[in-house]
């Protein structure tokens, strides 16, 4: 039984990996078993629903951990501002970390299925609205009103998967940083925070 659970993991994990390096259509089944290192009757008795449903599953598992990440920014920062800046410099090693290979684990994905695919753009809303209330969530425990929280919630996510986007286009981390500089001018703008 724990055999089967971790062949499971280890293909969701996969299958994050690779969709967030060449996204979901540029990932063939084959790819997902050969870097899970899981045989390929495994892959139908966990997932009989195909491809489709490896990446629901692998979206929800990759957007729990970003929103994990996130939480625990605001659990462990005394202020707003290191709150967002951990978050900034968290996506932004990661990047570095992967040799400009992997943004956003739900981007690439988001973008080239979200419009045919009720499922995976299910998964992909989820994530980024899971993100966003956290992020929203965290605002609001340095102080931010509700309202405001929202509305910069969302201001930040856009800021921060834009610049990872350029980041990881131009192999540099100068949009990262860049966002860091905005993300600073835009609490300094509420005198709240």
């Amino acid at each position: 039984m724990a055999k089967a659970s971790d062949s499971k993991g280890k293909t969701l994990a996969a299958a994050a990996r690779l969709f967030r390096q060449q996204g979901y259509h540029g990932t063939a089944l084959h790819d997902v078993l050969a870097a899970g290192g899981s045989p390929r009757g495994s892959l139908y008795f966990h997932f009989p629903g195909g491809k489709e449903e490896i990446g629901e599953a692998a979206l929800t598992l990759a957007g729990e951990a970003v929103r994990q990440a996130i939480a625990r920014a605001a659990e462990t920062s005394e202020n707003a501002l290191v709150f967002l800046t951990r978050v900034a410099r968290g996506m932004a090693s990661d990047l570095e970390k992967s040799g400009f290979q992997e943004g956003c684990p739900i981007a690439t994905t988001a973008l080239e299925t979200a419009a045919q695919s009720d499922v995976l753009g299910a998964a992909t809303r989820s994530a980024f609205q899971n993100w966003e209330n956290e992020i929203r969530r965290g605002l609001e425990r340095f102080g931010m009103a509700s309202e405001q929280a929202v509305s910069a919630a969302t201001t930040v996510l856009s800021l921060l998967e834009g610049a990872l986007l350029l980041a990881r286009t131009y192999r540099s981390l100068e949009p990262m940083q860049r966002a860091e500089q905005a993300l600073q001018r835009l609490l300094r703008a509420d005198s709240a925070i």
